[in-house]
């Protein structure tokens, strides 16, 4: 075959159309790839090795860059183990380019070395794949339909409802040979017209809610000073509360943050505090007590705002779906609202709980035996300004529903399908661009032992890790569907017994490691003061440590 000029169009396009950061994991197959990518000045490139880390770290960069990253590998299995990644991505909307190398289609299914059929491999999770033939004439007709295919991959990707997309490039031997420059690009722009609703619309809709009690819920999103402004405007109107979880990383004073914590003092049977109208935004929702509760809600009326595909119908009230940017429409219909004359106590009958939820949650946290909880409650008031949070899934994203730091700069977490595979590599791709401050991991010591080659990539940045060891998969021991099971420890909890110490040791972490109260206070300054990258291990005794958080839930436990 001749040039592969196909990787050079791949390597071309993705910095056209604004790609600039690239995960290479290496390869043979995938060689004339990496060489295109790394001849790009444009292209910044991290090595890693292993593909199902190398996927999360691209995921953990797009989510705190906001900008799409590309990963890039061999042929063969490389390809499926991107797939949770990518899955996550596709439910997050994070534009995750997904570029793998393969063999010529003739060679597929004839026991050649390291072969699958991978076109389509991915097709449930991207929005976007195409596969791109060997060709050796850069004018003809193969050269034309690979660019087009590529433009479309990354067009699509980078729509308003942005996502993963896969470009499968088969290559044929010899795989190094002459490099000629490839003559044209031919790069495919798109100008999107934004989706707004004419203001008269907007002005009818707000009619429509000016005598209802109207909840604002807000899932996980990117941190935006647009989107908290827009909030902060429907907040301080006398009908309107807003619940969002940490990962919505919105701000505002009117604003209910530690969700969970305010349910456990709302009175199903209270009418004065049920919502007529739920206006949705951002991502999938962490507490199953807010869905119970908004499910329970008879005659609601549920509005799902946002560029989404599909909306979903979690509360099992879907009236209405307003696909335009969620900060727009909530600014335009808190504009409207505001002409509106409303009479209700609603938000106001929500801020009376707040004395209450205040001494309930000290009285509880203050009770509470050495235990997770306890361990949250002192070290997330220190987290440092300007943080971003990574938080594994399990129960480290529960208990920070119970906290608000607002100098916390944001909270991620891979709540698109909620594994606990790639916690930890999300966080080494998220350190990696963020700059402005530190970025911490907070994690149990199930999902850390998962992904542990993580912690092998260099390049990690000033990451630090907390790592709450309670002997396995606490979560297990406190939902309802586990917590009694005669098998819960060696089947469901299942304590993974990782050195954490050897680890952090092996890895470069400095190590700091807390067994009290005592001594978790006397490390958190030296921990959260380095500059170096360093794990904090807080050892918990496993059944003081359900038995803390059964009890904070004892109204409605999961």
């Amino acid at each position: 075959m001749g040039a592969k000029y196909s990787c050079q169009i791949v390597a071309g396009l993705l910095a056209a159309h604004g790609v600039r950061r690239v995960v290479l994991s290496p390869g043979s197959r995938n060689a004339p790839l990496i060489r295109a990518v790394r001849e790009r000045r444009e292209l910044k490139t991290l090595n890693v090795i292993d593909e199902r880390s190398a996927a999360f770290v691209a995921l953990g960069m797009a989510q705190v860059s906001r900008e799409p990253v590309a990963v890039v590998c061999t042929s063969g299995t490389a390809l499926l183990n991107y797939g949770p990644a990518v899955a996550e991505a596709y439910y997050q909307r994070v534009p995750l380019i997904v570029v793998s190398a393969d063999r010529p289609a003739q060679w597929i299914d004839q026991d050649d070395s390291q072969t699958i059929r991978q076109p389509g491999a991915l097709g449930n999770i991207v929005k976007f794949s195409c596969n791109l033939p060997d060709f050796s004439d850069p004018q003809g007709e193969m050269a034309w339909y690979a660019r087009r295919q590529v433009n479309d991959a990354l067009l699509a990707a980078l729509e308003p409802a942005q996502g993963p997309v896969h470009i499968n490039v088969q290559l044929g031997e010899p795989l190094t040979e002459e490099w000629p420059q490839l003559p044209e690009l031919n790069i495919i722009r798109e100008l999107r017209g934004e989706a707004v609703l004419p203001r008269e619309r907007i002005r009818r809709l707000a009619r429509e809610i000016a005598d209802s009690r109207v909840m604002i819920v807000a899932g996980f999103m990117p941190p935006s000073d647009r989107m908290s402004r827009a909030v902060d405007k429907l907040s301080a109107l006398p009908n309107v509360t807003v619940l969002a979880e940490s990962m919505a990383n919105l701000h505002g004073s009117r604003i209910f943050h530690c969700v969970d914590r305010m349910l456990t003092l709302v009175d199903d049977a209270d009418e004065r505090l049920r919502p007529q109208v739920v206006i949705s935004v951002g991502g999938a929702l962490v507490s199953r007590h807010l869905k119970a509760y908004l499910r329970g809600c008879r005659g609601l009326q549920h509005w799902s705002v946002g560029m989404n595909e599909i909306s979903a119908d979690v509360f099992k009230h879907l009236s209405l779906r307003v696909k335009m940017e969620p900060a727009e429409f909530l600014s335009a219909l808190a504009d409207a609202l505001v002409h509106e004359e409303i009479e209700s106590s609603y938000a106001a009958d929500w801020r009376a709980l707040l004395p209450a939820d205040e001494v309930r949650h000290q009285r509880m946290v203050e009770s509470a035996p050495w235990s997770s909880l306890k361990a949250f409650s002192l070290f997330w008031p220190e987290i440092p300004v300007r943080t971003n949070v990574q938080l594994s899934n399990g129960t480290c994203v529960r208990y920070a529903q119970l906290f608000h730091n607002p100098e916390v700069h944001a909270c991620y977490c891979n709540r698109g399908v909620s594994g606990i595979d790639g916690c930890t590599s999300t966080a080494v791709g998220a350190a990696e661009v963020y700059h402005p401050g530190k970025t911490l991991l907070i994690t149990g010591d199930m999902s850390f032992a998962y992904d542990l080659n993580a912690l092998q990539i260099k390049e990690t940045g000033a990451l630090k890790i907390i790592v709450i060891n309670n002997g396995g998969g606490g979560i297990f021991r406190f939902i309802r569907s586990t917590r009694n099971l005669p098998e819960r420890e060696e089947n469901f909890c299942v304590n993974p017994g990782v050195d954490i110490p050897g680890v952090a040791a092996l890895n470069g972490y400095s190590l700091f490691r807390a067994g009290s109260e005592a001594e978790l206070l006397s490390a958190l300054p030296e921990f959260f003061g380095s500059r170096e990258k360093a794990l904090l291990e807080i050892v918990v005794d496993p059944e003081p440590d359900a038995e803390a958080i059964t009890e904070y839930f004892r109204k409605n436990c999961n």
